[in-house]
C-alpha cells in the first residue's frame, strides 16, 4: 500500500487553530499521515534574511507539538515532522513521532543525520539538488552509523516544479541502484506528477497540503486542498487495483469466456456427402469448436463423408484427407 503523507509544512503559519483544522482535514481526506516542520527561525535563515519574519511565524512550542500530535493520533494518522536542528529532534523526541523526514536542504548534512541516526527510526530522505554519489554517500553514512531504515525520496527542489524537470523514471531507477523503497516528494502543482509517481512504482508519496491555494506566503500555491488530496488517494487506491500482481497472469478472471469467445470452424451452408471443401464453404465464428482457424488449410480440398447442415461445427472425423492433423 502507497504511504501518502499530507505535508502540512508551515501553511498553518503559526496559527494553532489552523493547523488542527488541516490535520483533521488531511484525515478525512484519507491521508496515512500528516507533516508539520520543527525549527527556530534561527536554525534555518539569518535575521537578515528577507523570509526570516515569515518563517519565524511558524515557530511552535513543544505543547503546541504535543497537542498537533494527541490530535493527529486521535483521527488515526500518523504525525511527523521535519526537524532542522539537534533541538528540534529533541522536541520530536519528547512528541514520540515514529519517524524522521529529512528537507532536501538536509540531505547531506552529517551533522543533523547522525543525531536522527542514534534514534534508530525509519527516515525519509528527500534527495533534492543532490547527485548520485552524495546520496550514495550520505545512505553508507547512516548504514555506518546503524540508523533505523531509509526512504529515499525523489524530489526536486523547484517551487513549483515544472513537469519538463521532474523526470520521475528516477523513481525506479534509484531503487535499483541503492536497493532502498523509494517515495516522490512532490512539489508540482496539482497532483498529477503524484499519481504518475505512484504508478511508476513511488512507496510513498508526500505532497503539500493547504485548506486555501488562493492565501498568499508559505507553500500554498503549489499544495493540493483538501478535496484535491481525497480525490489523489482514491486514484491511488483505484490504480493499485488495477495493477494487481504479475502472478494475475495465472488466474484470469477472463479466461473461462475463452470457449465462448474465440473463433470455431463452422460450415457456411448445407454439405453433401461427397463435396470438395473450399474455403467459403467454411466460416470461422464464436464459439470456439474441436478445430481451429489454423485448420482452415488443411480443410481446403478435403471431401465430405456425410450430409452436414449449415452452420454446423466441421470435426476432422466427416472430411476425408490423406495428410493428418
Amino acid at each position: 500500500m502507497i504511504k501518502v503523507i499530507a505535508e502540512i509544512g508551515f501553511n498553518h503559519e503559526g496559527e494553532l487553530k489552523l493547523a488542527i483544522e488541516m490535520i483533521k482535514a488531511a484525515a478525512q481526506a484519507g491521508a496515512n499521515a500528516v507533516k508539520f516542520q520543527t525549527y527556530r527561525a534561527k536554525d534555518l535563515a539569518l535575521p537578515s534574511a528577507p523570509h526570516y519574519q515569515a518563517i519565524q511565524s511558524g515557530e511552535m512550542s513543544l505543547e503546541q507539538h504535543l497537542e498537533l500530535a494527541k490530535v493527529a493520533h486521535d483521527c488515526g494518522v500518523e504525525f511527523l515532522s521535519t526537524p532542522f536542528s539537534p533541538w528540534a529532534i529533541d522536541i520530536l523526541e519528547k512528541v514520540g513521532v515514529p519517524a524522521y523526514k529529512i528537507a532536501s536542504m538536509d540531505c547531506t548534512n552529517k551533522y543533523l543525520l547522525g543525531f536522527i541516526a542514534e534514534t534508530k527510526k525509519p527516515i525519509y530522505l528527500s534527495t533534492g539538488m543532490a547527485t548520485l554519489s552524495e546520496i550514495s554517500g550520505i545512505l553508507y553514512y547512516l548504514f555506518e552509523m546503524k540508523s533505523g531504515p531509509v526512504t529515499l525520496l525523489h524530489c526536486l527542489s523547484l517551487y513549483p516544479a515544472n513537469a519538463e524537470d521532474l523526470n520521475l523514471a528516477v523513481i525506479p531507477y534509484l531503487k535499483e541502484l541503492f536497493g532502498v523503497p523509494v517515495g516522490y516528494s512532490d512539489h508540482h502543482p496539482n497532483t498529477k506528477a503524484c499519481l504518475a509517481a505512484a504508478m511508476i512504482g513511488a512507496e510513498v508519496i508526500e505532497t503539500h497540503f493547504t485548506l486555501d491555494m488562493s492565501k498568499e506566503g508559505a507553500d500554498h500555491y503549489h499544495s493540493v486542498d483538501a478535496e484535491m488530496l481525497r480525490k489523489l488517494i482514491a486514484d491511488i487506491k483505484l490504480f493499485q487495483q488495477m495493477k494487481g500482481v504479475k502472478q494475475g497472469c495465472l488466474n484470469r478472471p477472463d479466461r473461462k469466456y475463452a470457449a465462448q469467445y474465440r473463433r470455431g470452424v463452422f460450415t457456411a451452408k448445407s454439405l453433401k456427402k461427397g463435396d470438395t471443401l473450399r474455403t467459403e464453404d467454411l466460416l470461422l465464428c464464436r464459439p470456439t469448436s474441436r478445430l481451429k482457424p489454423e485448420d482452415v488449410k488443411w480443410l481446403e480440398g478435403s471431401m465430405i463423408k456425410q450430409d452436414i447442415d449449415a452452420f454446423h461445427a466441421i470435426d476432422r472425423d466427416v472430411v476425408e484427407n490423406d495428410a493428418s492433423l
